[in-house]
């Protein structure tokens, strides 16, 4: 969707921006097209990847998900905040509360993936316990038994 996409509203003449899901804003995560979820708002920052001061890779690893928290720890000035309103393309479906459950969600998967890799990791060292528990044994023995 872009800003041309707007639905017209019923009583006035102002148009009302379309409400912008996750998927919409996960297809513009590159450099030629990059959106950012944050505070329930959806900004097309493209034009400004190259003025980043931080660089563009890390405005880009912020997509696709809910920045309010990235955007916030790194502390920006009022000026940045106020540059966001340039970059403004339309509300985020469900507001700032949604974006927030997106985040989590997506956080919640990524540590049930890590937590099933990690699993994954003590299947490959259990058949080498009962050696391994096998060795400590004589060398406790051999300890053991050089001492009397």
């Amino acid at each position: 969707m872009s800003v041309d996409e707007a639905v017209p509203a019923q009583n006035d003449n102002q148009p009302v921006k379309k409400k912008i899901t996750l998927e919409d804003c996960k297809l513009h995560n590159k450099e030629e097209d990059c959106w950012l979820v944050i505070s329930g708002k959806v900004y097309d920052v493209t034009e400004f990847l190259d003025e980043h001061p931080g660089g563009f890779d890390i405005v880009l690893a912020a997509t696709g998900k809910d920045a309010t928290e990235d955007f916030e720890e790194i502390g920006h000035s009022n000026a940045a905040r106020e540059m966001l309103d340039k970059y403004y393309v339309g509300e985020f479906q469900g507001g700032e509360q949604a974006a927030k459950q997106a985040n989590s969600s997506a956080h919640a998967s990524a540590k049930q993936v890590q937590a099933k890799q990690s699993g994954s990791n003590l299947q490959g060292i259990l058949p080498f316990l009962p050696v391994l528990f096998v060795l400590v044994a004589v060398l406790v023995g051999y300890q053991f038994l050089g001492r009397q």
